[in-house]
């Protein structure tokens, strides 16, 4: 079993854009009350057993659009680490080995997703204000992703990480 202080596990980034997390919420919004109309019909008069699955049927797509999330577990004292994917509680992720970390880096970063619509052409929403925390990879020009998060939960995620690791935090933020 790996110490829990030798290891940091968290959320990069939800699975679903923004505008798709809201129409979970609204699937979620109308499964339950498609349960209640079931319900009420069962005591009233008959109810289909395929009327009875759509309400928690559509309940269920709607949480997983909600919550679903990419997330990252780094282990330091086995020198591992996972991107996952977190869907109802499992996580769907192979563990690979982690490269020498010679610093964790926070800098800015931009999230843009494309809206696509029926009635409106494709629109391109860019989330600002988020920043990015990366593991820097001894000898590489890539790194690894840890976090992104607002600007005081991404130094606050930095920091700890960089505890874990015993290096030191870098910043390209304008104070």
């Amino acid at each position: 079993m790996t110490d829990a202080s030798q290891q940091y596990d968290g959320r990069i980034r939800y699975s679903s854009s923004p505008a798709a997390r809201l129409a979970g919420f609204a699937l979620m919004v109308t499964g339950g009350l498609a349960m209640l109309s079931s319900l009420v019909g069962l005591l009233s008069s008959g109810v289909t057993f395929l009327r009875l699955l759509a309400g928690p049927s559509v309940v269920l797509v709607g949480f997983l659009m909600v919550s679903s999330y990419e997330g990252i577990t780094l282990d330091a004292r086995t020198k591992r680490y996972r991107v996952y994917q977190w869907i109802l509680g499992f996580r769907h992720g192979e563990w690979q080995a982690l490269p020498n970390v010679v610093r964790v880096t926070v800098s800015p970063f931009n999230a843009a997703y494309v809206m696509n619509d029926a009635i409106a052409p494709s629109m391109t929403v860019q989330r600002q204000g988020l920043y990015r925390v990366l593991l820097s990879i001894e000898n590489a020009r890539i790194g690894i992703i840890a976090a992104i998060a607002r600007q005081d939960q991404a130094l606050e995620k930095a920091a700890r990480i960089a505890s874990l690791f015993g290096v030191e935090v870098t910043s390209t933020l304008q104070v």
